[in-house]
Order: C-alpha cells, then structure tokens, then sequence
C-alpha cells in the first residue's frame, strides 16, 4: 500500500474562484469525457453555486483541495440529498497533473471525515456519469452500485448516470 498523501480541504469562498478556475483548466479529459468540451463554461462558478432543486446554499460544502500550497482539486458535498443523513458528492475532481499519485483517495477520504464528523451523515451518495471511467476507483472506496441510473446531459454529450452510495460507520478505521 502507497504511503499517505497529505491533503487539506479548505471551504471555498468567491474569492478563491481564480484557484477554481485553474483547477478547471487541468480537467481537460474530465470535461471532455463528461461534458463534450474541454472546459465547460462558468465552471468555478457552477462549483460553488449549483445545487439540486429544493436545497439552499447552507446545504452545500464546497472544498479546494491542496497539497502544501498547491490547489490539486476539489469537492463538493450536499448535505441530506437526496434524504437526511445522507452526504451526497456533486464533484470530487483531481487535475489532470496531479492525477495516480493517490490525491482522489485522500480527497475522498477528508470528505468521508467530514461527512461522518462535522455532519453527521449516515450514508454517502454519488453518480458517476458512465462516459467517465472512475466507477472502480469509488468501488474502491467503498461505495456499492445502487442500480439506480438517471439520464446526463452535458454541454454537447448525452449519457446516463448511474448511483452508488458507501455506508458511514462511526468507528474510525485505519488505511
């Protein structure tokens, strides 16, 4: 097993969206895969801002990710969506340069922290939209198909999303 990679998550304010936007601009394949452009418009604003019908922006946790000083991704989760309890991941991005040096796990994993800590969720949610190929980095982290799948528009693609969601259990565990 790799060593730990030390990373901190930081609420984002509108003041960070030039750190946003630069992450952004590394998430080329991401975008194209997932959007049908190389970067989708109003990107860092969408980040701090989009929710699902019904929520209020108190719902929402918006991170930056950063190793040292370094903006290497970000994290969005929206607190009781689609149900109390439940902690759901809008976005967990890692730039493109960044990415197979472990920073998604240990994004994920201060996430997971905060989720089961600061909100007190039972249970995380996500959908991967199938035209990007990280589903079995979430089944390593635990997260379980929930055969759910829901239409995806992008900029220019159609796709499907399918849901998958990890139990939280409140004793903590070791890597």
């Amino acid at each position: 097993m790799r060593d730990e990679i030390a990373v901190s998550l930081s609420p984002v304010t509108s003041g960070d969206l030039r750190e946003i936007d630069e992450v952004f601009d590394d998430l080329t394949n991401y975008s194209l895969r997932v959007d049908g452009v190389s970067k989708r418009r109003n990107a860092a604003h969408d980040f701090l801002t989009a929710l699902p019908l019904g929520f209020e922006p108190r719902h929402k946790y918006a991170f930056l990710a950063k190793r040292g000083t370094a903006a290497v991704g970000l994290l969005d989760i929206v607190d009781g969506y689609p149900s109390p309890g439940t902690a759901f991941i809008g976005l967990l991005a890692v730039r493109e340069t960044a990415q197979g040096l472990g920073v998604g796990g240990a994004i994920f994993r201060e996430g997971e922290r905060i989720a089961l800590h600061s909100l007190e969720a039972r249970t995380m949610r996500l959908a991967v939209v199938e035209s990007n190929p990280v589903i079995g980095f979430w089944m390593k982290m635990g997260f379980c198909l929930t055969g759910e799948v829901k239409p995806f528009v992008g900029q220019t693609i159609k796709s499907r999303s399918v849901l998958m969601e990890k139990r939280l259990h409140s004793l903590s565990h070791t890597s």
